[in-house]
């Protein structure tokens, strides 16, 4: 399936739809106000697919802590420093590195949506484990297309 039968299959679950009434009273649908997509909006939908999987407290850390190792071979904390980024702002990391987290965020958040309701687990530290391994497996294979 192409990107535009994939799009008119499921634009609903990406836009709100809005609709002004014609003199007629018919409704009529209007194009959705777009806008650029950023590191930001990509961190959202990904923080967002945890929670949606059942991921509470440490979590979103460990995952970020998981994605990082896996991307970059070290931790977050000497990311920041050997780029000179500042600390919890990804906008001050190089463009690289900021481009990596966006790509892996993006394909991680796609699989944690596709399995929304399936990440069962004993206890809260069983599903927080299971949503970190699949970031850590998705970042492994995100790393295999980047050129370091």
């Amino acid at each position: 399936m192409g990107f535009l039968n994939f799009w008119r299959e499921e634009k609903t679950n990406y836009e709100e739809q809005a609709s002004q009434l014609e003199l007629s009273g018919r409704s009529q649908e209007l194009t959705p106000k777009r806008k650029r997509v950023d590191g930001a909006i990509v961190n959202r939908r990904f923080n967002k697919a945890i929670h949606e999987n059942g991921g509470r407290g440490q979590v979103f850390a460990d995952a970020v802590i998981a994605e990082t190792d896996e991307l970059f071979s070290c931790g977050v904390n000497e990311l920041y420093q050997a780029t000179g980024g500042k600390r919890g702002d990804r906008s001050s990391l190089p463009q690289p590195a900021q481009e990596a987290y966006m790509v892996n965020e993006s394909l991680t958040a796609h699989e944690l949506e596709r399995m929304v309701g399936t990440l069962g687990g004993e206890d809260q530290d069983e599903v927080n484990g299971r949503i970190v391994g699949i970031v850590r497996q998705e970042a492994k294979q995100t790393r295999k297309r980047l050129p370091w």
